[in-house]
């Protein structure tokens, strides 16, 4: 059901509550007092809407939170909110041949270009390359993988990766590099060792330095940290013999990446340039392989809390049409017309959708708030060897819009037919009821 749709349903509720109150006050009145008139029935089935509404909001709240912590993590982890390919990167398993060339030109022209500097926090090229690294004191050798990055954007564009021990790169040491924590314990090196590395260069000669480990870092993510090694973005260029960079990376001030790509691809074509733009989410298969599962967990959720409040609902007001049978036949009697009896029926509904909806969020805020303060203990994502402290999310337009839609619109689809059942009841055999 689109988001168009639901809200083309609530604005016809609310039309058509805010009518009955202008035109029919009274029934108004009468709809709401007779809540009341079965408060233990009335206050089992506020319960549980409320419980449901309460369940979507902190399950929403905490699912919120999750993708908004795997986002940053995955655009802080030298990914970017937007990467720039050669056009040629993911045709070719070669990747020192799909590099994209004189990369400090690309990016004053990029920088000159108002519209999109102005939605630009960091711009910053990076270098991609394996080798093998040897410690010879230790008599030890391992692959890597290695980043060239450029020393001042890369304390932005990898954030999220804890120093254990020395510091970030220089801008001045182009010689010093950082290690992951499990390079650096299978080479058995420490801050302060010297390493030797050797690569196959772009031109497809050896290229070969000898590097001061200046710290050693975990992302929390196993098998990047087992082979992860950054340089200077310099140093790289002249072991891999290129001024060109694997691709540029872009953190923006704020989240409108689709609006940025599009003027970031026009900007391309405009130019004439052999490059392709990727957004953060195509880069990352993890961080769309965990939505769609709890994306589909929740929807799941609110299917179910939608189905009990409809039963619920559904099987109060019915009883309230059995109870109150020989009411609603005398009221027909006196020339009430069907029509009105469902408005009556509605308008009950409609009550207890809306006081479903307000103590859902009331109640889901102040649980939420509670929880805030500590947090919650998560075990490591897949793949990951750190946990993390979750909270609840509370800010989200979605996620208030749906505690207060989904009581409203359940509640009211759930009280039709009990209130068309109603205005149709046979006048001279409902008399007959005892």
């Amino acid at each position: 059901m689109s988001m168009i749709f639901i809200n083309a349903i609530v604005l016809l509720i609310l039309l058509f509550l805010l009518w009955c109150t202008v035109m029919h006050a009274r029934d108004v009145k009468f709809a709401f007092l007779n809540l009341f008139r079965h408060k233990r029935r009335s206050f089992s089935t506020l319960s549980a809407i409320i419980l449901g509404g309460i369940a979507i909001f902190l399950y929403g709240g905490f699912i919120d939170y999750s993708f908004w912590i795997l986002k940053e993590q995955t655009v802080r982890t030298n990914i970017g909110h937007v990467q720039i390919y050669n056009q040629n990167y993911f045709a070719t398993s070669n990747k020192n041949k799909s590099l994209i060339e004189d990369y400090p030109s690309l990016k004053q022209a990029i920088l000159s270009e108002p519209e999109l500097a102005a939605d630009i926090s960091t711009l910053a090229g990076q270098l991609e390359f394996t080798g093998v690294i040897s410690h010879y004191e230790n008599e030890t050798s391992s692959y890597f993988s290695a980043l060239g990055v450029e020393p001042l954007p890369a304390l932005k564009l990898g954030s999220f990766d804890k120093l254990i021990s020395g510091s970030d790169l220089s801008r001045i040491k182009t010689d010093h590099i950082t290690l992951g924590r499990g390079l650096a314990q299978t080479l058995g090196a420490n801050y302060d060792d010297w390493l030797d590395a050797i690569t196959v260069n772009s031109r497809g000669g050896q290229g070969a330095l000898s590097l001061k480990i200046r710290g050693i870092f975990a992302s929390g993510i196993k098998d990047y940290d087992d082979t992860a090694l950054k340089m200077p973005l310099e140093t790289a260029q002249r072991m891999m013999e290129t001024d060109g960079v694997s691709k540029v990376l872009i953190l923006l001030k704020e989240d409108n990446t689709a609006a940025f790509s599009a003027k970031l691809r026009k900007f391309i074509e405009k130019n004439h340039l052999p490059l392709i733009v990727k957004e953060w989410k195509d880069a990352s298969l993890f961080y769309q392989q965990v939505e769609s599962l709890l994306s589909g967990i929740y929807f799941f959720i609110k299917l179910i809390v939608a189905l009990i409040v409809i039963f619920m609902i559904g099987n109060s007001m019915t009883m309230n049409i059995v109870e109150r049978t020989r009411e609603i036949t005398t009221l027909r009697a006196i020339g009430l017309k069907p029509l009105h009896v469902t408005r009556l029926f509605l308008l009950e509904g409609i009550f207890v959708g809306i006081i479903g909806a307000v103590g859902s969020l009331g109640i889901g805020f102040a649980i939420a708030s509670v929880i805030n303060l500590y947090g919650i203990a998560m075990p490591p994502s897949p793949g990951q060897t750190v946990g993390y402290t979750a909270f609840i999310k509370t800010s989200s337009y979605d996620l208030l819009f749906i505690t207060l839609v989904l009581p409203l619109l359940t509640a009211t689809a759930a009280s039709v037919l009990p209130a068309l059942r109603a205005s149709r009841l046979n006048i001279s055999d409902a008399f007959k009821f005892s």
